[in-house]
């Protein structure tokens, strides 16, 4: 066949194809249902001139959503060509993002989509989530009164004079966990949005449930406290650094906002409690001792109230969970707690320092990642991201949970000597003090 030919034949069909679409103008109103709150219902009216249909049995226009589960449109919308204005009712269902499509169908066939609306569903914040977060601050804070009442400041000055135990916390806080948490962004998830939610809590200073699982695993608590307060300050430069080096290459199109405020009220609500237990210590003894005593079963219940509200609070989260999502989540949290655990037996520490390291590294301030992603990206975006740190807040207890029994059993069944438990010393305790050996600077007071 003669090129030329062949060439006047495709343009014929591309403008044959050019009419029939232009003969079909299709108009919403509100054009502007960009967003949708859960649970909403509101009618889209329309508008319809098409042309190239001539008779009433000759065409159908189906309105369809491309997720029912998202944004349904309830009885399958159906109008013909003479019924060209009309509305129809769409029912938000749960958060994320989806279109409205305007098919036509001949015979009951669809043959094209006319007309497509991007529809954005944002979540409603319920009241449970609220008084989760909520209660979780007020019984955080409270439990750092306990931690306060078993802070040794001797021992933390020993700590900051030979802080070598911190700065490989630093380390792996924030020379390793950002690097670890970019790989595992690239390498599993093709979706901007889940990469920016995990490279975010890579980011994050630790979060204050590793001062609670120190307690438990017998760990340093001094220096798991320190840890904790250096990562925290330390956020305010860290998190800007990598998040606008090497997170230009996620965050270049989105203006992102580091929640310095969020930073500074963390240290804040964690410095104050401490202090609270202080002054126990020196002004009410009693109240001291009573506190540290019950600081084990507090943290206990602590981190049960934690995970039972906040599953709870958070099951909207569940449906958003993918089999990437929690290999990812857990990958990061768990790769934590062995790198600071290689790290610290690299570097000879003890094991009541490695253990406060480890913890210390896997755990991460999942709010201030998710305020990040709240502050960065609009709605449903920042929902959609805080699924990773959610569900790495999730993960992050099935180890520690091994861990913990597994310290029970060796307790119980091979007990060390009993002079080299790690006791609560009391004023009271003097006779006992002098028969016992002076605790090194990486003991912890909290016998378990």
């Amino acid at each position: 066949m003669c090129p030329v030919v062949l060439l006047a034949l495709l343009f014929s069909f591309l403008m044959l194809l050019f009419e029939i679409t232009a003969a079909v103008t299709i108009s919403f109103h509100p054009a502007s249902l960009k967003k949708i709150m859960e649970d909403e219902e509101q009618y889209v009216h329309f508008s319809i001139n098409d042309s190239s249909l001539t008779g009433p049995n000759e065409g159908l226009y189906k309105v369809i959503s491309s997720d029912p589960d998202i944004l349904q449109i309830p009885n399958g919308t159906y109008f013909d060509y003479d019924h060209n204005n009309g509305s129809f009712l769409v029912r938000a269902l749960f958060l994320g993002k989806t279109s409205i499509h305007v098919v036509r169908e001949v015979n009951g066939t669809t043959k094209d989509v006319l007309k497509s609306l991007d529809v954005s569903v944002v979540r409603r914040v319920s009241a449970i989530s609220k008084a989760f977060v909520a209660s979780v601050a007020t019984l955080v804070s409270l439990n750092y009164i306990n931690m306060g009442c078993a802070l040794d400041l001797a021992v933390v000055k020993s700590v900051l004079k030979k802080p070598i135990a911190p700065s490989i916390g630093f380390v792996s806080q924030y020379a390793i966990m950002p690097l670890v948490a970019y790989g595992l962004a690239r390498l599993l998830f093709d979706d901007l949005t889940l990469q920016l939610g995990l490279f975010t809590f890579g980011c994050s200073p630790g979060g204050g449930a590793s001062n609670m699982w120190t307690v438990l695993l017998n760990g340093n608590l001094n220096l798991s406290l320190t840890m904790t307060f250096i990562s925290n300050l330390a956020a305010l430069g860290m998190m800007p650094l990598w998040l606008f080096t090497l997170g230009r290459s996620l965050f270049s199109q989105i203006n992102t906002e580091v929640p310095f405020t969020n930073i500074l009220a963390t240290l804040v609500s964690m410095l104050i409690p401490l202090a609270i237990g202080l002054a126990f210590q020196k002004w009410l003894p009693r109240v001291a001792k009573f506190c540290r005593r019950i600081l084990a079963a507090a943290s206990i219940l602590m981190i049960l109230f934690i995970i039972v509200f906040g599953t709870y609070a958070n099951l909207y989260m569940f449906r958003l969970f993918t089999w990437k999502i929690l290999i990812a989540a857990s990958a990061n949290v768990w790769l934590g707690f062995f790198l600071g655990s290689l790290l610290g037996r690299t570097f000879d520490l003890s094991l009541a320092d490695t253990v406060a390291v480890a913890v210390e590294t896997g755990i991460q301030n999942t709010g201030i990642a998710i305020v990040l992603l709240g502050s960065s990206l609009g709605q449903p975006e920042a929902d959609m991201a805080s699924v990773v740190p959610v569900a790495a807040s999730i993960m992050t207890p099935f180890p520690l949970i091994v861990a913990y029994f597994v310290l029970k059993a060796r307790n119980k069944y091979f007990p060390a000597n009993p002079a080299s438990h790690l006791y609560v010393m009391d004023d009271e305790d003097d006779e006992l003090k002098k028969t016992l050996p002076t605790p090194s600077s990486t003991d912890s007071k909290i016998f378990a």
